[in-house]
């Protein structure tokens, strides 16, 4: 009879352990929480055995149970991603950052230097004006010239998404050296 006294029906358990009556019952089924009679249970054994299967269940998650499919599968959809990119690549809509960024670069360097030029390139021009839609027309030909300059960059690139691929899952990552993008002018 003293069994008896250290076992507690199946709403406890389900209370103490914040679970489901249903889930209490599920894991008793699996084999994860000892039942002793038909809707009781010991409590000391259960609080142990479900410590037990959650510390059991953190460490599946770090490493994984099913970590080769898993990564199998995480494997498969980034080639699918990669294929993807290099695919926009090829069509010449996806250009690599590195390259844009010093695309822009060039593009800001060289309009800032054509900007700070223009006073001492049209000052003259502008001074010996007839009048001053004269000397308007003068800065607005400069303007528009510097302006036609920027529009005729273009982004070439120089550090391709991936240049080969052999599809053999084994092949490590290439070390590739990322050279500078060079901004062009027509």
């Amino acid at each position: 009879m003293a069994a008896a006294n250290n076992t507690v029906p199946l709403a406890t358990v389900a209370k103490l352990l914040d679970l489901t009556e249903r889930r209490v019952n599920q894991l008793a089924k699996e084999g994860v929480l000892p039942k002793t009679a038909r809707g009781r249970y010991e409590l000391v054994p259960v609080v142990r055995a479900y410590i037990a299967y959650l510390r059991q269940k953190a460490v599946n998650s770090d490493v994984g149970k099913d970590d080769w499919g898993t990564q199998r599968t995480r494997l498969t959809k980034l080639k699918a991603d990669m294929a993807e990119m290099e695919k926009r690549q090829m069509e010449d809509n996806l250009i690599p950052a590195d390259d844009v960024s010093d695309a822009w670069e060039a593009m800001v360097s060289n309009m800032k230097a054509k900007m700070l030029s223009l006073p001492s390139k049209v000052a003259t021009a502008v001074f010996v004006a007839e009048d001053v839609s004269e000397a308007k027309r003068i800065i607005k030909e400069q303007v528009n010239e510097a302006l036609a300059e920027l529009a005729a960059i273009e982004v070439k690139t120089s550090n391709p998404i991936r240049s080969t691929s052999t599809g053999d899952d084994s092949e490590q990552d290439a070390k590739a050296t990322r050279p500078a993008a060079r901004a062009k002018s027509k």
